[in-house]
């Protein structure tokens, strides 16, 4: 306050509406802090453990990445959602949370099924027949030829395809990154209008020095 009351009205204008920007630069990084402190990390099965049929029973020795969400849900493990076939309810790119079991609990469950054999993984309405596992889309899509884009598709027990588990949750995981690029920016904002701040404060003392020379 006793420097402040050096200032001259104009001064006096600059560094209150200074403060006053920097406290809400301040209160959006808290924000920003305090939302990254609530994500909840989610192991996620990388392409290499799905195209290895995820591990012998598909244990926690797995080779995971981490994903977040800001909801907390009990599961096994996640797993990547490749293409469109189950739209609307299921988008490329986001995060299939699976709860083990090597049954779903009705047919035509939303179900994790991988395939030995070929070496992938599907998520899939499934049901149990007696000769195999038949998988079905949620996308009812048409080509110009009026077939589904997305047919049925049947895999039999000699194909060796495991469920692996019913899907509990679906999400579309938030990138961390992009929160400390945003707190950087918050950050360089602040210093920034510091730095002008103190340069138009020199340049005013300056024209004023030169007047009273004048």
């Amino acid at each position: 306050m006793p420097i402040y009351q050096k200032f001259s009205d104009d001064n006096k204008q600059q560094t209150i509406n200074y403060a006053e920007d920097k406290l809400k630069r301040q209160k959006e990084q808290e924000n920003i802090i305090n939302f990254r402190n609530s994500l909840i990390p989610y192991k996620q099965a990388t392409e290499k453990a799905i195209s290895a049929g995820l591990g012998e029973g598909y244990t926690d020795n797995i080779e995971t990445c981490t994903v977040y969400w800001d909801k907390q849900v009990n599961y096994d493990i996640g797993i990547p959602i490749k293409g469109d076939s189950m739209e609307p309810e299921f988008h490329y790119g986001q995060t299939a949370l699976i709860k083990y079991q090597s049954s779903p609990d009705y047919d035509g469950q939303v179900c994790a099924v991988g395939n030995v054999s070929m070496g992938n993984a599907f998520i899939k309405c499934v049901t149990v027949e007696e000769d195999g596992l038949l998988l079905q889309s949620l996308n009812i899509e048409e080509d110009q030829n009026g077939e589904r884009k997305f047919p049925d598709i049947k895999l039999y027990w000699d194909d060796n395809p495991r469920i692996i588990g019913k899907v509990v949750a679906v999400f579309t995981p938030i990138e961390i990154n992009n929160i400390f690029k945003k707190k950087l920016e918050l950050l360089r904002v602040p210093f920034n209008y510091f730095i002008l701040y103190i340069l138009s404060f020199v340049l005013l003392r300056k024209k004023k020095a030169s007047n009273c020379k004048g």
